[in-house]
């Protein structure tokens, strides 16, 4: 900091009329910004300019002044060549120290200039202290309107009168707040008469608010922008998309995203506010690092530099894919370069945008209506003559049946997936997979969506024909993240590969996570995964109480961004989850390897109902060349053992509910699980009794309960 204690406290100190000087607190960082005027300095060290008769932008401060006057305002850096109504500036502040700079004013005919910030203050006993010095050695005369301005009325306001040439002094206003307020810190000069050079010409070093009390949680940080930022979003490789829901506050001139690979972003970080526009802005966050771990969130600044921020977004970005094509370049040479530069963006678009490697080979076909695409592991795509087709959508759409979206074999042609089968056992309708679902809700800003489409077309953004591509990145955009989506769902991009892994489990490295079986049949939030002694794992009946206390049922989970894949490691032995030799086990790993890697894939259907409502997992070993990789599963008698992966909403036992200790807790309270013993005897109206909600007596002290819900003296009682 380049200002002086010592001499701030002398001199307060010097002006109190209290008995004693109570002790004060700085809060200046917390509601003023570029209080010293150090940020965005006009007039630098080798400026010479004379600076008069205007009021220039000043960092996080407003002018005021009235029209049709004669008033001067810049800042300068110490040290600076330039003068102000030809007065020389200060070549140091008061501490002697050359770095930073000062605002300098000047004003004629009794007008006056201020500069100031909006905020809202707390009760309390205030100070505020303005750091200046007068540059006119010919006049001392002017007045200083510096001070709290709530209104007319309300105000509290520097009572200096003159201002002595040649050295810093401080001008201290004192204030009282009853209840939080609204209202302006302002610093300014009136001048006495004439010209600038009849009164007083100004620099102000800084400004200061004091309080009598320290900054705290209570104090309404004001004027700070209120974001909300939705928490649904998209991402690709190097790109992802955010919106924000609402921006609560005044003089708001920017609003965006900003992003880093650390928690709680700022604009000092990475910030965009580029964006698209399709139901609204989707801000667009480029020249991001593939398979990354990033944190992205809203924000909004005002005009005098105060920024609010919405909630983290926890993200990973996929690996980058790797889109590539041949062209035998058949046509034309306008048809050439049309195939040529359409085919260029796709592939560029794909790769960015989706983890999918694949080599389309494209070749001229003048007998060809339109375009067609086979699927394979290297498609072969026929252009058509019709110029109409020759680009980028029809590339688009062409690709997506080398990806998958074809009449036969994949998961695109078969009921899982697939809202039915037509006449000829083709699947039809609304694709089920929720990866696309929520893609679509985000992107049109809507709930309850669907992709549709029939035996080998999709929409919305299918690009089915020539008059769907307008050509906008809206489009193509959606088209290669749907095609990114489909994959995380189940659509197989290559012959003989499952789904494409991603960050689905949003997890911390440091957190116990309990694992549960989907099906009730398989001890549903009554056993949980965990290993013996040997490592052999099994769903081990115990009560929410017992699995808080056993660390060999909690599990730390981790997760791999250049593969995508995930690791569970127990808590209490320090095994890793691994699938070797046909059989999925707990065992010590000082070294990981593939075997250890983990595809988690959400399941479809909701298990239970409102607070309890819960989606589970499948834990696959990814299996390179295997449509059906093997799957973890809970069999009969408790074992845990693999299965053949199936995809289908009914396998239950292939899925597991991961939750938190936090969410364990939440179970036990809602169900009253494990309760203590009950008396035989009929409950009887017993004020001083404890009851179970469906009206047992229990035979226990209110100090042993289990934590559950319980009727104690009459009335319903939780114990956590």
């Amino acid at each position: 900091m380049k200002h002086y204690l010592l001499t701030l406290l002398l001199s307060l100190a010097a002006t109190t009329t209290y008995s004693q000087e109570p002790v004060w607190y700085d809060l200046t960082s917390e509601y003023l910004v570029n209080a010293d005027f150090s940020q965005g300095i006009k007039h630098g060290l080798d400026d010479t300019e004379n600076s008069a008769n205007k009021v220039e932008a000043v960092t996080g401060w407003k002018a005021d002044v009235a029209e049709n006057v004669s008033v001067s305002g810049a800042t300068f850096a110490y040290g600076t060549q330039a003068t102000f109504i030809s007065q020389k500036l200060p070549q140091v502040g008061p501490d002697g120290n050359a770095e930073g700079g000062c605002l300098a004013l000047s004003a004629t005919l009794k007008a006056a200039i201020v500069y100031y910030q909006d905020v809202k203050l707390p009760a309390g006993n205030y100070m505020l202290v303005v750091t200046s010095q007068n540059l006119n050695e010919k006049s001392q005369k002017g007045t200083s309107p510096s001070g709290w301005w709530a209104s007319e009325t309300e105000n509290f306001l520097s009572v200096r009168d003159s201002f002595p040439t040649g050295e810093w002094i401080n001008d201290t206003i004192r204030f009282e707040l009853s209840e939080v307020t609204k209202g302006r810190l302002q610093v300014g000069l009136k001048s006495d008469r004439g010209t600038a050079l009849r009164s007083a010409v100004q620099a102000i070093d800084c400004v200061r608010l004091l309080r009598d009390t320290p900054f705290s949680d209570d104090d309404e940080m004001t004027l700070t922008p209120e974001v909300a930022n939705d928490m649904r979003f998209a991402r690709g490789a190097t790109m992802a998309f955010g919106r924000i829901l609402s921006v609560e506050g005044s003089d708001v001139e920017e609003q965006g995203f900003c992003w880093a690979t650390h928690p709680a972003p700022t604009i000092e970080d990475n910030h965009t506010t580029e964006h698209l526009s399709n139901s609204g802005y989707i801000y667009w966050l480029k020249d991001l690092q593939p398979a990354t771990m990033y944190y992205m969130r809203a924000y909004a600044k005002t005009k005098t530099g105060r920024v609010g921020y919405g909630e983290d977004i926890k993200f990973c970005t996929i690996p980058k894919g790797n889109i590539t094509y041949w062209y035998n370049n058949g046509g034309d040479e306008a048809a050439n370069n049309r195939v040529n530069k359409a085919a260029a963006e796709a592939c560029d678009i794909f790769s960015n945008l989706m983890n999918v490697s694949k080599h389309f080979n494209i070749g001229y076909s003048a007998g060809t209506p339109t375009a067609d695409c086979y699927y394979a592991d290297e498609p072969w795509m026929n252009m058509g003559a019709n110029a109409s087709y020759q680009r980028t959508g029809t590339i688009m759409h062409e690709m997506q049946h080398g990806l998958g979206v074809i009449p036969y074999s994949t998961q695109w042609n078969k009921n899982n997936l697939r809202e039915r089968l037509d006449g000829e056992g083709r699947g039809t309708g609304h694709w089920l997979g929720d990866r696309v679902s929520e893609f679509l809700d985000f992107w049109d800003n809507t709930t309850g969506s669907q992709l549709n489409g029939d035996y080998q077309h999709m929409w919305p953004y299918g690009i089915n024909g020539a008059n769907e591509d307008n050509g906008k990145k809206e489009l193509y955009f959606a088209n290669a993240l749907i095609g990114q989506a489909l994959g995380e769902d189940g659509l197989e991009h290559h012959s003989q590969t499952f789904a494409n892994p991603c960050y689905i489990f949003t997890q911390e490295d440091d957190v116990k996570y309990y694992l549960t079986n989907e099906a009730e049949d398989r001890g549903r939030d009554a056993a949980f995964l965990a290993p013996d002694a040997t490592g052999k794992l099994s769903w081990r009946n115990m009560t929410v109480e017992e699995a808080l206390q056993d660390d060999n049922a909690a599990w730390y989970i981790s997760f791999t961004p250049s593969n995508q894949y995930y690791q569970l490691r127990n808590v209490a032995t320090g095994q890793y989850l691994t699938y070797s030799s046909g059989a999925f086990r707990a065992q010590k790993r000082t070294t990981l390897t593939s075997n250890e890697d983990i595809h988690l894939m959400k399941g479809r259907v909701d298990v239970g109902k409102g607070a309890m409502k819960r989606r589970g997992f499948w834990l696959v070993h990814p299996s390179p060349g295997n449509w059906t990789p093997p799957c973890m599963t809970a069999n009969a008698n408790n074992v845990v053992g693999p299965s053949t992966f199936n995809i289908a909403n009914s396998s239950t036992r292939q899925r597991w509910i991961i939750m938190t200790a936090e969410d364990l807790t939440a179970i036990q309270v809602q169900t009253g699980i494990s309760e203590p013993a009950v008396c035989e005897e009929p409950a009887k109206a017993d004020a001083n009794a404890i009851y179970t909600l469906d009206g047992r007596r229990l035979q226990t002290a209110p100090s042993a309960l289990r934590p559950g819900i319980y009727i104690v003296n009459g009335k319903k009682t939780v114990v956590k």
